[in-house]
């Protein structure tokens, strides 16, 4: 008896551990379609960026249509960010992410076969209506599949994605432009988000128990995300609470700050600098590489200080202000110090301090909005956040060419470095209203 028992205990045991292989395997497989899928996001949403010299020298556009373009994108992708946020609480988040890559691609495909402007407005706005469906199902599939004791490493990694798409992009489209002229490097971009569609609808699946897993977020207790939030909050208490707008406003700035360099940087560079293509294009990969350290080094460290740092105010807030110091102190330094005749190499190590002082706070700012609140408004405070964001990056759009166009590039970098300044101040002094998880019970 005592052997059959055992034997049933160690077939137990087989199947527990079968499972948690096959868990561990799904994750793998979940998790790598969404970081290719979501880098294709990122490379497809830029593309046209990465063509704006070339356009602007061939007479096809002006600075102002850029920035009319620019906000189009950005105006839509801030709506559909919102929506999307709400959509995929009701309808599969495998389906929203493909669909809105495989959109997105085919408008790029569109774009690259006309020149009119009008056309490309339109055709920028649904690609930016089409990218907001990305990370609203990415966050859905991150919390579905992973457990939330590691929540903000997963969260960053994730999001560093992005800065890899960034960092390869903007050189391999350099090359093609050149080479091959912006139409091809467009065709590429778009062909690539097509077919990356169609692999993520086959590979994500929404969550465990489809696959008869185990649910991996019951397994942990979180380490920070229980908050001081009550489990009975209203949506109305939610668009109260000063907590939120706080965290809102510091994402619009540094989102303005990061959009603004990735759209215009080249463009700096090469008028104000006098830098070649390559070059600029070199500064652009330079943010990005920057950005995907910092990215994962702001959710790796801010996971641990928020489970053992005791501190007044939020642990994550408060390593987000580190990180904004740093980026106005980068910005100062772009406007002020570089000239024409500076270095390849410093201009580059520039980019790469400045990419990580702002891809450090977006992945901080997202992961405190989704973790302070309670569960069933969590995806609500992440999207008022990220429409927040987006209200930013429109931001960089118009109005600052504008600002350019009025004064100067120097006039541009001079209010961001003043914006990512003031978002310090503002966390520094309202640390009295920010949220902070309840300490642990011995």
């Amino acid at each position: 008896m005592q052997k059959s028992e055992g034997m049933q205990g160690g077939r137990g045991g087989s199947v527990v551990m079968g499972k948690e292989q096959r868990l561990q395997s799904y994750q793998r497989a979940v998790f790598g379609a969404l970081f290719l899928g979501y880098a294709c996001y990122t490379y497809n949403r830029k593309s046209v960026s990465y063509a704006i010299p070339t356009l602007l020298a061939s007479g096809l556009i002006t600075t102002s249509t850029i920035g009319i373009i620019n906000s189009c994108q950005n105006t839509a992708y801030a709506i559909s960010k919102f929506l999307g946020g709400i959509l995929s609480d009701k309808m599969s988040a495998r389906v929203l992410f493909s669909i809105g890559l495989a959109v997105s691609g085919a408008c790029t495909l569109i774009f690259s076969r006309t020149e009119n402007a009008v056309i490309w407005a339109l055709l920028w706005f649904l690609n930016g209506f089409a990218q907001g469906a990305g990370w609203p199902a990415c966050a859905k599939l991150l919390k579905k599949w992973f457990s939330p004791a590691n929540f903000g490493t997963w969260w960053s990694v994730l999001t560093a994605s992005s800065n890899v798409s960034g960092s390869l992009s903007p050189l391999l489209a350099a090359y093609v432009i050149i080479n091959h002229g912006w139409s091809a490097s467009l065709i590429i971009s778009g062909l690539l988000s097509v077919v990356m569609a169609g692999v993520t609808l086959v590979t994500l699946v929404d969550e465990p128990a489809l696959a008869h897993l185990p649910d991996p977020t019951t397994s942990h207790t979180p380490t920070s995300s229980k908050s001081e939030c009550s489990e009975k909050m209203t949506a109305r208490q939610l668009a109260a609470s000063p907590f939120l707008w706080l965290v809102s406003v510091c994402y619009l700035i540094v989102f303005c700050s990061k959009t603004a360099l990735a759209d215009w940087g080249q463009v700096f560079l090469m008028e104000e600098l006098g830098r070649s293509q390559m070059q600029a294009s070199s500064f652009t990969s330079a943010l990005e590489t920057g950005g995907f350290f910092g990215g994962i080094l702001a959710g790796v460290l801010t996971d641990k200080m928020a489970s053992t740092v005791s501190m007044r105010g939020n642990a994550r807030l408060m390593v987000a202000a580190s990180f904004m110091v740093a980026c106005a102190a980068g910005l100062h330094f772009l406007r002020v110090f570089l000239t024409p005749h500076t270095s390849q190499m410093v201009v580059s190590g520039v980019g790469v301090v400045l990419g990580a002082s702002m891809f450090g706070p977006i992945s901080i700012y997202g992961i405190v909005a989704s973790e302070t609140f309670p569960a069933h408004l969590s995806g609500t405070a992440h999207a008022v956040v990220a429409l927040a964001a987006n209200v930013g990056a429109v931001a960089a759009g118009w109005p600052l060419s504008w600002v350019a166009r009025t004064w100067s590039w120097g006039a541009v970098l001079l209010l961001l470095e003043t914006m990512a300044a003031s978002s310090v101040l503002l966390i520094l002094s309202t640390s009295a209203i920010h949220l902070r998880p309840k300490p642990k019970m011995s």
